[in-house]
C-alpha cells in the first residue's frame, strides 16, 4: 500500500510503494532520497547522501536539483538577449533549486506528487518572463518518472534551458566494487562536445562509439557534455551498473537532446544529468541563441520527461 506524510522540522515529503519511495525537500522541490526495496527486503538508497541532508564535510552537497530557466553557467552569472532583455542568476543553473515550491498536488494512491512555482517580483528581478513551472514525480514499479512542465505567461516568446541534476551513489550496492569499475553505457550517434575548465563549450566535437564509455576522474571533475540529437527519442537511455553487473540504473530522456556527466573527482557518485540547453560558449552567445534554448510563445506549455529505472541483474535487451 502507497503511504505519504510530511516533515515540518526538515519539510519534507515522504512517499512511498511496495517497491520504491522518494523524499522530496520543497526548497527546489529537490529529490533528496530515492530509495529502493530489494526482493530480499534490503532498502536501498540510490542517490549520492541519500536521505543526508547535513553538509558534507567534502565533496557535492546537493542530490538532485532542477535546472533552470539555464543549464549550467553563464559569464560572471549574466547575459542578453538579442531583443535587448536581461538576465542575471545567483550561479550556475538559473534560480529555481534555491526557491521554495508549492506542493500543489498529492495524489498517494497514483504514487505521484506534484510542485509548482509561479512568478513573482524575485524572479523577475533575475529572469524578465512571467512563467509557471511544475515538477511532477510518480513511483511506478521499480521506476521514478519525472515530468517538468514550463508555461509562458508572459505577452512574449520566452527563452529557457531546463534539466535534472540527480547523483547517484557508486556502487549502488555497498561494497560492490569502486566507481571506477561501474559500467557506465551510451548508445550510438552521440558526440561529445569540447569545453573548457569552466565548462564553457570550445566549439569542438566528436562522435562516440556506442557502448562502454570510460571516463578518468578529472573528466567527471571537467564534465563530459554530450549530444544526443541524432539519437532517436526512444534509444535517447544511459545505463550504470555495479561491477558485478548484478544492480544498476538506467535513466531516459525521450524528448532531452544533451546530457551532462559530472563527478567531484575521486567522489563516490555520478550525476547523469538529462539537459534541454548547456553552458555558454568559450566567447559568449546572446541568452536567446545558447546551445539548447526553447523560445516557448505566449500562452503555450511545455514537457520534458526523465525516467530513473532500477534493475536487479543483466538490463532487458
Amino acid at each position: 500500500m502507497n503511504c505519504w506524510h510530511h516533515d515540518e522540522g526538515q519539510d519534507l515529503d515522504v512517499l512511498g510503494t511496495q517497491e520504491m519511495g522518494i523524499s522530496v525537500r520543497r526548497r527546489g522541490a529537490e529529490v533528496v532520497s530515492l530509495r529502493w526495496r530489494n526482493p530480499e527486503g534490503e532498502v536501498l538508497g540510490l542517490l549520492w547522501r541519500d536521505g543526508d541532508l547535513a553538509d558534507p564535510p567534502r565533496f557535492w552537497k546537493s542530490h538532485a536539483p532542477i535546472l533552470f530557466p539555464a543549464v549550467g553557467g553563464l559569464h560572471d552569472n549574466q547575459s542578453r538577449c538579442t531583443t535587448g532583455e536581461e538576465v542575471r542568476f545567483p550561479g550556475l543553473h538559473g534560480f529555481l533549486r534555491r526557491l521554495p515550491m508549492d506542493l500543489a498536488e498529492v495524489a498517494v494512491d497514483q504514487g505521484r506528487l506534484v510542485y509548482r512555482r509561479d512568478w513573482d517580483p524575485e524572479t523577475l528581478a533575475m529572469y524578465p518572463w512571467r512563467f509557471r513551472f511544475q515538477v511532477a514525480y510518480r513511483l511506478e514499479g521499480r521506476s521514478l518518472e519525472v515530468v517538468l512542465s514550463v508555461t509562458n505567461h508572459d505577452t512574449r516568446p520566452m527563452p529557457f534551458q531546463v534539466g535534472w541534476h540527480p547523483g547517484f551513489r557508486l556502487p549502488l550496492r555497498p561494497g560492490a566494487g569502486t566507481k571506477a569499475d561501474c559500467r557506465l553505457t551510451v548508445p550510438e550517434e552521440v558526440w561529445r562536445l569540447g569545453n573548457d575548465d569552466r565548462c564553457f563549450l570550445d566549439g569542438t566535437r566528436w562522435p562516440l562509439p556506442g557502448g562502454r564509455l570510460v571516463l578518468a576522474e578529472e573528466e567527471w571533475d571537467r564534465t563530459c557534455m554530450l549530444d544526443f540529437s541524432a539519437v532517436p527519442p526512444d534509444r535517447r537511455v544511459v545505463a550504470i551498473q555495479d561491477p558485478d553487473g548484478a544492480m544498476g540504473i538506467e535513466v531516459a530522456f525521450p524528448d532531452m537532446p544533451h546530457l551532462g556527466l559530472w563527478s567531484d573527482a575521486g567522489a563516490p557518485f555520478a550525476c547523469i544529468e538529462p539537459w534541454q540547453g548547456m553552458d555558454d560558449h568559450v566567447v559568449q552567445e546572446p541568452f536567446d541563441q545558447k546551445v539548447g534554448i526553447v523560445m516557448l510563445p505566449p500562452g503555450a506549455t511545455t514537457d520534458r520527461h526523465v525516467r530513473v529505472q532500477v534493475w536487479a541483474g543483466p538490463p532487458a535487451p
